[in-house]
């Protein structure tokens, strides 16, 4: 299992996450990665055309892993934009493991799985929810101190 990222860097990406989710009028999951990559807001990233993109960056290892891969897609995207780097994501661009951390904030945001009920939050039950790998699942829930 990867280091969780420090306190200060997990307050940055839930703060992005919430402004994303604004930008982009989003109030329940599952997050629409590929509307939000195809269809950026002023000031973020060029338009990007998934039909065109070489599928080699996928990940096939569960239902969901390509999701996740899209995710990851579109964190490059908002560390390298001016959005991105007004909210100081620019340092994260070739950080993998804090690409994999807000990619995993953005299937999965902090208020949506924090309006659930307890009982609701097990991997199983906000993989199919959110859209996620349940491994990805387990990792947020254990980043948010939200698990067992």
């Amino acid at each position: 299992m990867p280091e969780p990222m420090n306190a200060e860097t997990l307050a940055l990406f839930e703060r992005v996450v919430t402004d994303l989710l604004s930008a982009f009028e989003v109030e329940r999951p599952p997050v629409p990665l590929e509307l939000m990559l195809q269809r950026p807001r002023p000031t973020m990233w060029q338009e990007v055309k998934l039909d065109e993109l070489s599928l080699s960056f996928i990940s096939l290892e569960h239902p969901f892993s390509p999701r996740m891969s899209i995710a990851r897609l579109l964190v490059r995207h908002l560390c390298r934009c001016a959005w991105g780097a007004e909210r100081g994501l620019a340092p994260y661009a070739e950080d993998d493991e804090a690409v994999r951390a807000l990619a995993r904030a953005i299937v999965m945001p902090r208020a949506m799985l924090e309006a659930l009920p307890a009982a609701q939050r097990t991997p199983q039950n906000l993989s199919a929810r959110f859209e996620a790998p349940e491994r990805d699942v387990a990792l947020r829930l254990s980043e948010l101190g939200l698990s067992g």
